[in-house]
């Protein structure tokens, strides 16, 4: 009996409450621009180095570009330092990691940057977000929330090319 009252107070205490989505506003639409592609050729791989806890890091050198509508520099120097959770090179895709990359350049009008970028994901497919210091006409891009997705470019005979196509999200207020 003591249950079924209950149940019945809270029935009618539902039923009289406002429903929560009545005052909800819809998000905005969220519409990604594309800001540029950062080619990389991989150099010279270090490590695997152990980590406590799992996972192995590895350091590699490289060589790179920006190119884009509105973003078009060098790459001076850098690396890349993936922590690789679980080696499973034999499954598709490969195995899971969390890429740190570090690079820094010159625009093509001439100003520094440094871009830091990490994510997760494996060799076939990564999606991280950057995070871009540079000045001058381009320092919009330290405000905005830039997410990128990397493709591998395998170079029969010569080193891997890795693509990072970068997409700037706005930021709402």
């Amino acid at each position: 009996m003591f249950v079924h009252r209950l149940i019945s107070y809270y029935a009618g205490f539902i039923l009289t409450m406002e429903s929560s989505t009545t005052n909800i506003v819809p998000p905005a639409t969220m519409n990604s621009s594309y800001i540029f592609t950062a080619s990389v050729t991989l150099g010279k791989r270090y490590g695997p180095i152990p980590m406590v806890g799992g996972g192995i890091r590895v350091i590699g050198s490289n060589r790179r570009t920006i190119d884009g509508p509105n973003f078009h520099a060098t790459i001076e120097g850098g690396h890349a330092s993936p922590i690789i959770l679980k080696d499973t090179t034999a499954e598709d895709g490969g195995s899971v990691q969390y890429p740190f990359i570090y690079v820094y350049g010159y625009t093509s009008d001439g100003l520094p940057f440094y871009i830091q970028e990490e994510g997760i994901g494996n060799r076939a497919s990564q999606n991280t977000r950057l995070i871009i210091n540079v000045g001058g006409s381009h320092s919009y891009l330290q405000t905005s929330y830039v997410i990128a997705q990397m493709r591998f470019i395998e170079n029969e005979g010569g080193p891997t090319t890795v693509a990072v196509d970068c997409y700037s999200i706005p930021m709402i207020a």
